[in-house]
């Protein structure tokens, strides 16, 4: 980023001069982010003096909680036009930002300054699901019918280009019902011979691949990762070319999944941003924690069914932990691998069954492997082979349980519809924990009682 360019950009702006600098609108979001935190005021003094497009454009590359900041200080008309110089993916998600206030009245007033076409488009685009792939999707895009002559779309590119200074990577070539039929990528379009239709050319290019606006995002990074492709047309269900989702939005639900698995394992709200005040991350992640609370407070209370038990013999004390601990980290490994591996679409629900048998072989080897290091290390501590027989055959039943729960629970939340990473956690976690203790504890019963 150029401090120096940026400085002398906003400088000229605030003097009401049009300063000859080009600047990108990430770097001006990086700047005005750095000046909120030192100065609101001039945040805002700054962000007002920009263009309309760089304005737009610079406020979506800042976090969430900074565009809801600036919805609250703007009017309605201001607002509107956010909306009409934003891309038709963009406008959505800045509108549904403005949906956040809960305030009907000024989501409806904003809505009421937007063109016909502006509205048509965010009416089409606000209906998808967030997880679904219409809830990614642009329509500006160039397509053009078999029939047309290469000439005739580039010149139509260099129209779209001054008008909307959009990135296209690929000609969409359609039948004369809109059907989408092929995707030529750009470099190999300009190689032709501009006389030519592009009918002349279609055989030379594979077939496109499409998802549909109702597929899942899964589905969508599925794709862009075994063909290997920088943007993605989307259809409707009769094969209608209805936009595309170009390789920014991608990288932008890639680190939001990634995100969102690492957040959820680790019990926080996948939501939570760092700009967020206090209070809101304080109780965010007091929610979490209370539920964790709840979770030790069932464990400890299995462990007091054994009170007597563990009043006799102090070493049952020291050892519990272990056991608990040595399973916790088995079915951890075993769900991050699960879950990971499912958010790629490498496993599936009715093709889950190697991995699953994979993952019970490993907790058997890795039982009988830390059961006998278990009983070995006990019997050298407390040197009581019935102590750490019971040592031994816990951890053995603790690594298979956990295992299992950690390749199971992940596939049966997912089969539910819940999000597999942040639940999987809090259940296997949990049960785990139970197992270990009780399987140690029920074992040093039966055997020293």
């Amino acid at each position: 980023m150029n401090l120096k360019a940026i400085d002398l950009y906003l400088n000229e702006r605030i003097k009401g001069k049009t300063p000859n600098i080009a600047v990108e609108d990430a770097d001006m979001a990086d700047y005005l982010e750095d000046v909120k935190h030192k100065d609101e005021t001039k945040f805002f003094h700054y962000l007002g003096s920009l263009p309309i497009k760089l304005r737009a454009e610079t406020i979506m590359e800042m976090p969430i909680v900074f565009q809801i900041d600036f919805i609250e200080q703007s009017k309605p008309e201001v607002l509107a036009q956010i909306l009409e110089s934003l891309e038709s993916d963009d406008a959505t998600d800045f509108f549904q930002a403005i949906k956040k206030l809960d305030s009907a009245d000024i989501e409806n007033q904003v809505f009421a300054h937007l063109s016909d076409k502006k509205q048509e488009e965010i009416d089409s685009l606000i209906k998808y699901s967030e997880d679904e792939a219409g809830s990614l999707m642009q329509t500006e895009l160039l397509k053009a019918t078999r029939t047309e002559s290469i000439e005739t779309v580039l010149e139509r590119l260099s129209a779209l280009k001054k008008r909307k200074s959009i990135q296209t990577h690929y000609l969409y070539v359609t039948d004369a019902h809109d059907r989408l039929l092929k995707a030529i990528p750009m470099d190999d379009l300009i190689l032709q011979n501009k006389d030519a239709t592009l009918e002349t050319i279609l055989d030379h290019f594979a077939i496109a691949h499409a998802c549909t606006a109702y597929d899942s995002v899964e589905k969508v990074l599925q794709y862009i990762e075994k063909y290997d492709i920088t943007e993605l047309p989307i259809v409707d269900r009769m094969g209608h070319l209805i936009g595309r989702i170009t390789h920014d939005d991608i990288i932008d639900i890639m680190r939001k999944h990634a995100t969102s698995q690492m957040y959820g394992m680790s019990l926080i709200n996948p939501s939570e941003e760092i700009q967020e005040d206090l209070s809101t991350t304080s109780k965010t992640r007091a929610l979490w924690l209370i539920l964790n609370l709840v979770n030790a407070i069932v464990a400890s209370i299995v462990i007091s069914f054994f009170e007597d038990t563990i009043d006799a013999v102090v070493a049952l004390a020291v050892l519990m932990p272990i056991v608990a601990n040595m399973a916790g980290t088995a079915s951890v490994q075993t769900m991050t691998v699960m879950v990971r591996q499912m958010a790629l679409g490498e496993i599936t629900y009715g093709a889950a069954k190697p991995t699953i048998i994979k993952e019970l072989s490993i907790g058997v080897i890795n039982g009988l492997l830390f059961g006998w290091l278990a009983f070995i290390v006990s019997q050298i501590w407390f040197d009581n082979y019935l102590i750490s027989t019971a040592m031994g055959l816990s951890m053995l039943v603790s690594f298979i349980c956990a295992v299992a729960l950690g390749a199971l629970v992940p596939i049966g939340l997912k089969k539910m519809g819940f999000d597999p990473a942040i639940a999987s956690s809090v259940i296997v976690i949990t049960a785990v924990d139970i197992i270990g203790f009780f399987s140690f504890l029920w074992f040093a019963t039966l055997i020293l009682f």
